[in-house]
């Protein structure tokens, strides 16, 4: 939608109230800007020149500073997944800006209201999302009875510490930690005592799937594809550690479980469930990440369409040409699709149609998986598992670059 032609505003009063606007735009992009750094500077320059305003705005990965005229300001924040009900909004408060329906002093009193406004889901249905979450996400990893259980009982186990970590900022910095060695001591136990088949690293991955930076690490890549050096390379080594963080829990995990560091290891086991079940679990997925991400119940029909079309694309591109092909193919299906969907205002934004289904394409899982292999003295698993993530980011980030290049989006979409 094109922006309407608003002429400059004539008082400092006005002004003020421009900028005020934008000062609060640049912080609420700064702190979703794992959305990357060049669309939340694109935002706020559109709707800067909607109300007339010339400014200057730089957003690197945890810092943004913005300028108009005599008056700047600048800002720190720590980027995180916002909540999706607050993305489809804030995507609704931009149209009718476009519109014209919105003076800047009561576009900055809706902004204020959309992030005073509590958590769409309590937090015993943030727990359930998170049990589903990993539930799903396990299926993909293992087709099992095994696996299914493992990842609903520990995917409440870490549900449970997500959510008491929302209130608490220091369990907050340490709950990827805790939950890594809660979640790998239960199962090095149960490996110790014969009640599991095959590596202990599946049955540990997809309960602390939702601590893998997946996101952040390809929004680093993509910005690095961009040129946006400082912001990629601050993003993928933030990523790195937040993955080594959950594989030296799995180490710690080994001398509570007091077994040999080389428990962890990587051996799948032959699926037992049958390929329907599998496609369930994509289901399970995403209405998971609907309850753990903050889903408008009225966006999930689009948000589950754009998974499956993701993850079947990447199925049938990983069995005709491999894993990395299949990821490359996947995310460009996924990225085009979210952003054609996502142009007009009364479907969900890009953002909250593509979140789930980039989880389906997992390049951290890999990662995670050969750190904790390599911890635990198999360097050549381990290498593997690495130089898979790596090359797996690289194709999904690449993917996702060459379908916003040929798909045509309006800021905020």
């Amino acid at each position: 939608m094109a922006a309407m032609d608003v002429p400059a505003p004539a008082a400092d009063a006005d002004r003020a109230e421009v900028f005020g606007l934008l000062r609060r735009l640049t912080r609420l992009q700064l702190a979703w800007s794992f959305e990357g750094t060049t669309q939340a500077e694109a935002t706020v320059r559109h709707v800067a020149e909607h109300y007339g305003e010339a400014v200057e705005v730089i957003v690197l990965a945890d810092a943004a500073v913005i300028s108009a005229g005599d008056r700047t300001a600048s800002f720190s924040r720590t980027p995180s997944v916002p909540p999706l009900d607050q993305v489809t909004d804030f995507h609704r408060l931009l149209s009718a800006i476009d519109a014209g329906r919105l003076g800047p002093a009561e576009a900055s009193r809706r902004l204020d209201a959309l992030q005073r406004r509590p958590p769409r889901f309590s937090k015993p249905w943030q727990v359930l999302g998170l049990c589903l979450f990993s539930t799903g996400f396990g299926i993909s990893v293992q087709a099992t009875g095994q696996e299914v259980v493992a990842s609903a009982v520990l995917g409440v186990l870490v549900g449970l510490i997500v959510v008491a970590a929302q209130d608490r900022p220091r369990l907050a910095l340490v709950s990827p930690f805790v939950a890594s060695v809660i979640v790998s001591t239960i199962v090095l136990v149960a490996y110790k005592h014969g009640w599991i088949d095959g590596g202990p690293i599946q049955l540990m991955v997809p309960c602390l799937f939702f601590f893998i930076p997946g996101d952040a690490i390809t929004a680093g890549m993509l910005e690095l594809a961009d040129g946006r050096i400082s912001a990629g390379a601050t993003r993928v080594i933030y990523s790195l550690a937040i993955l080594l963080v959950l594989a030296f829990g799995a180490l710690v995990a080994t001398v509570l479980a007091r077994v040999p560091e080389s428990f962890l290891f990587d051996v799948t086991v032959d699926d037992t469930l049958g390929f329907w079940v599998a496609w369930g679990g994509w289901i399970v997925f995403a209405l998971g990440t609907m309850l753990a991400f903050s889903m408008r119940p009225a966006d999930f029909p689009w948000a589950l369409a754009i998974l499956l079309l993701t993850a079947g694309t990447a199925q049938l591109g990983t069995r005709t040409f491999g894993d990395v092909i299949g990821t490359f193919l996947g995310a460009l299906v996924m990225t085009a699709a979210a952003l054609i969907a996502g142009r007009s205002p009364s479907r969900p934004p890009a953002y909250v149609l593509y979140l789930g289904a980039f989880y389906v394409l997992t390049p951290g899982s890999h990662g995670l998986r050969g750190l904790e292999s390599w911890f635990g003295g198999h360097p050549i698993e381990g290498f593997k598992g690495v130089s898979d993530m790596v090359a797996m980011l690289t194709a999904l980030a690449v993917g996702m670059l060459v379908a916003a290049a040929v798909v045509r989006t309006r800021p905020g979409s």
